[in-house]
């Protein structure tokens, strides 16, 4: 086989990853709130934008206004010799000013442990369990090995443990799931018979809902056995997750807003700052008297660099009006009726009918927020797989699931549907759907199976 060298000419045709498409990408992926802070930068880095600021002129002018009636009322109350104003009027901010912060479970558990009158050698011990509990309240490092640490024998540790047991909230500082459940109990004082013996020996039983075999074992009638269950499932088996801080709360801004005006909708695209983003006037009558080639070259690239980002907002804007219009059209059924209209929809058919890529419709979509008259959802709500129906429609899989909920809610709890039951249930009302189908969309739902639904009384 010879090999050699030769020069040819191809033509051929791919996509190039420009910066600017790069950038225009990145925009049509941000959700609104992330979309501002990415803006704000901009504005810092590129000094052709500017950010038009006539609204925040009217809002000061309306704090001068304001300003000017409340020093008329100064002069009024100052010739009244009130003392009272005059001692909140001197910069010094009251108490009444602040909001109450929210306390970790550490600084909760120390704090009630200050309002205990212990020994100095319990209060550092209960302080160290204290450090040394887990985000749900258990303290999973072992007594001895806290002893040790502290070089104290272990009695004085557990001394200290039972200290720590006796805060808020009940159940704290245990080292296992039924200490825990026991802890509870032992406080409120109402526990039906047989409680404690399940707690301690048959937790597991409860777990897989073998409420036969547990009214056996214990030689009692089934409704007793429920009853002390029921009592049991509403002890907190965690009980400082509530005041864990490890997580913060989510918060949503809407991308886009669908409002129901006079019988018409109305949509319109969160851009609260993009659309005050403008070109800077100084800068571009800097650029035309420009006295350099170096600095004609910093400002016009400047320059390109914000026409391209108004342009990608412009973009991003656009895309996202269609698709809500797209979405709005499509399932209308669903914003006059409820979940259980809702259509199929895949993004398949977004693109295909707004005659964009799929890629497109998939990263407007993902991670954004639609705010309509019936709640705030996800883009990604409205796009759902297809369940054959009788009438040959079809039905999304979130109204399906809307469904299967309505079902298992007014079934017979002594007695309650199997996954195939529910099937054909569903079948009767004209929505073609398999048992996998509906053991997977009630794991989706969280809805137990029927032995863990079954009641005895």
């Amino acid at each position: 086989m010879r090999l050699d060298y030769q020069l040819e000419m191809r033509q051929t045709q791919k996509l190039l990853m420009t910066p600017q498409l790069q950038q225009a990408i990145k925009l049509l992926q941000l959700p609104a709130l992330e979309l501002n802070l990415y803006l704000q930068q901009s504005i810092l880095e590129n000094p052709m934008l500017e950010m038009n600021e006539e609204a925040q002129g009217e809002e000061e002018s309306l704090e001068q206004h304001e300003d000017a009636d409340f020093d008329l009322e100064w002069e009024q109350y100052l010739h009244q010799g009130d003392g009272g104003y005059l001692r909140r009027s001197t910069g010094k901010t009251s108490f009444e000013h602040y909001t109450a912060g929210t306390l970790s479970l550490p600084q909760l558990l120390r704090q009630q442990l200050r309002m205990i009158s212990l020994p100095t050698t319990v209060v550092e011990i209960a302080a160290n369990i204290i450090d040394n509990l887990s985000a749900d309240g258990y303290l999973r490092m072992p007594t001895a090995e806290i002893a040790r640490q502290l070089q104290v024998k272990e009695e004085d540790v557990l001394a200290g443990l039972s200290v720590v047991q006796t805060l808020d909230p009940v159940g704290v500082g245990a080292r296992s799931l039924p200490e825990c459940l026991l802890l509870q109990v032992d406080s409120r004082q109402d526990a039906p018979p047989f409680v404690r013996e399940i707690i301690c020996q048959h937790l597991d039983l409860v777990a897989k809902g073998r409420i036969p075999v547990l009214a056996d074992i214990l030689q009692a009638d089934y409704a007793l056995v429920q009853e002390a269950i029921d009592y049991i499932r509403g002890l907190e088996p965690k009980p400082g997750v509530s005041l864990s801080t490890d997580s913060a709360s989510a918060y949503i801004l809407p991308d886009v807003s669908v409002l129901d005006i006079a019988g018409k909708w109305v949509i319109l695209v969160n851009d609260s700052i993009s659309h005050r983003l403008h070109l800077s006037p100084s800068y571009q009558a800097m650029l035309r008297n420009a006295d350099s080639h170096g600095t004609e070259k910093f400002l016009r690239d400047k320059l390109n660099s914000a026409l391209w980002l108004l342009k990608a907002i412009e973009q991003r804007r656009t895309t996202l009006y269609r698709i809500t219009e797209f979405i709005l059209e499509y399932q209308e059924s669903f914003f006059s009726r409820g979940v259980k209209s809702l259509r199929p929809m895949r993004l398949l058919d977004v693109a295909q009918a707004l005659d964009i890529h799929e890629s497109t419709v998939s990263r407007a979509s993902n991670g954004k927020y639609l705010q309509t008259p019936r709640g705030v959802f996800a883009f990604k709500y409205f796009f759902s797989a297809n369940l054959d129906t009788v009438n040959g429609v079809g039905m999304a899989s979130t109204g399906v699931k809307q469904v299967l909920e309505e079902v298992v809610a007014s079934e017979d709890k002594g007695n309650p549907l199997t996954d195939q039951q529910i099937a054909l249930g569903l079948g009767k009302r004209g929505i073609k759907i398999s048992r996998r189908t509906v053991a997977k969309y009630r794991d989706q739902l969280a809805i137990p199976s029927s032995n863990l639904r079954k009641r005895w009384q």
